[in-house]
């Protein structure tokens, strides 16, 4: 064989096994080059099956240094990809590393992938770790307001959603913004994905004093925020890269694998990354209080908590109270619209959401009643069911619904609490 393990240098890199031919068998990464070559010839090493095999065809050993072992595990991604050695099994698949996507939409929306598809929408990465490139595509949602809806979503959205109410977004949906304004969101966007930092800074600044000089206050000091909120994560950025090399990858978004199963387990056609809640809460209906709660992306949003001092009088109408919640929360198209909406209940519940819903003509919000199961009320063995729509039997509960629905009981019943002891005391 053409090679000895002294050959190679002690520094990070790549290594490329190859056959008499000079075909490639093998791409392998390294912290240190001449410690993972010499590895194989170890007797340890060839008392192993695949090595021996492996080693028994390799004619040749061919290396790359690297600037660092984060870089090597790059460059070693995108040999594989390219030559897709035969004795590469791991990472032969290209969804192995996270990518940032902006689709080829006349509004373009960005999205998380691991694959990459034969299109014209723009990719940007690979990122070798899952959460360093879902927080580049959060701070480019956050900076340049890029939608992430869904195109199915745009075409049917007749308000804006969420995202447009906690300034995420412009809502080209509904035409709040032109279409060559959004270009130029994401015409920034790309400077930045792209690493393009100081050329995007210099032209924000230009825009921003061009702003100013003409009197456009509003937009002048929109650009000031933008530039300084870049500057510090940029400041961040730095911070962190500093011991970079000791530190482990981090592990996927905890939320990203919750959502994935809720929209499994609840037959949904997306994630539902904002699920509000709506409980009652009454004693022989008196002082009947209701309340609405809001997780997004797996966190109390309490800006949109709600609550609601039910009016009707009379005989308690469990089914009448919630209709009268339900009814007065989503009058209200300001308050945005949730992906889910979860109501404290059974099928009787489940049949009043769906009845808002259908009357007030609201679009692209899925719908679930959930309800404790009899006998499970003891402390530790708190289960529930969740019904849905046109589905015979509930599923148990997952845990993270049940997490929101005793949110929800929480604020109602502190809600009566508050009303019950005024009234008292007055």
């Amino acid at each position: 064989m053409k090679f000895h393990p002294n050959f190679f240098p002690s520094s990070p890199g790549i290594y490329m096994m190859k056959d008499e031919n000079g075909a490639i068998l093998y791409i392998g990464k390294a912290k240190d080059l001449k410690k993972r070559v010499a590895s194989y010839f170890k007797k340890e090493s060839k008392e192993r099956y695949q090595i021996r095999f492996l080693m028994e065809r390799v004619g040749s050993i061919d290396f790359v240094k690297t600037g660092g072992e984060k870089e090597a595990i790059l460059l070693e991604y995108k040999l594989i990809q390219k030559h897709k050695p035969r004795y590469n099994i791991q990472l032969k698949d290209s969804k192995t590393f996270i990518r940032i996507k902006l689709s080829s939409h006349p509004y373009p929306a960005i999205y998380v992938t691991r694959k990459i598809k034969k299109d014209s929408a723009a990719y940007f990465g690979p990122y070798t770790s899952a959460k360093t490139g879902r927080e580049m595509a959060d701070q480019a949602v956050k900076f340049f307001k890029i939608r992430t809806c869904s195109d199915s979503e745009f075409r049917n959205r007749s308000r804006p959603c969420i995202q447009y109410g906690m300034s995420r977004c412009t809502a080209p949906c509904v035409g709040y913004i032109s279409r060559p304004d959004y270009s130029e969101q994401v015409r920034d966007a790309k400077m930045f994905l792209k690493g393009k930092n100081k050329g995007l800074l210099v032209r924000l600044k230009e825009e921003m004093n061009l702003a100013s000089n003409a009197m456009k206050y509003e937009d002048a000091a929109r650009k000031r925020d933008l530039i300084s909120g870049i500057k510090k994560m940029l400041g961040k950025q730095k911070i962190l890269k500093a011991d970079e090399g000791v530190r482990p990858e981090e592990s996927e978004d905890i939320y990203n694998v919750i959502g994935d199963r809720l929209k499994s387990a609840l037959h949904l056609k997306d994630v539902p990354h904002v699920i509000e809640c709506a409980d009652i809460s009454n004693v022989h209906g008196k002082f009947a209080s209701g309340a609405v709660v809001c997780f997004v992306a797996g966190a109390p949003f309490k800006k949109r908590y709600r609550l609601f001092n039910i009016t009707r009088e009379g005989t308690p109408n469990d089914y009448a109270m919630m209709h009268e919640v339900l009814e007065r929360r989503f009058r209200h198209a300001e308050w945005g619209v949730p992906d889910l909406l979860l109501v404290d209940g059974g099928r009787g519940q489940l049949a009043v959401a769906s009845k808002v819903i259908k009357d007030l003509n609201i679009l692209n919000m899925a719908v679930a009643a959930i309800a404790k199961i009899e006998g499970s009320h003891r402390k530790g063995s708190d289960r529930a069911r969740v019904f849905l729509p046109n589905r015979v039997n509930p599923i148990l509960a997952p845990l993270y619904l049940m997490k929101i629905r005793d949110e929800a009981h929480r604020l109602a019943i502190a809600h009566y609490r508050c009303r019950h002891l005024t009234h008292s005391t007055s």
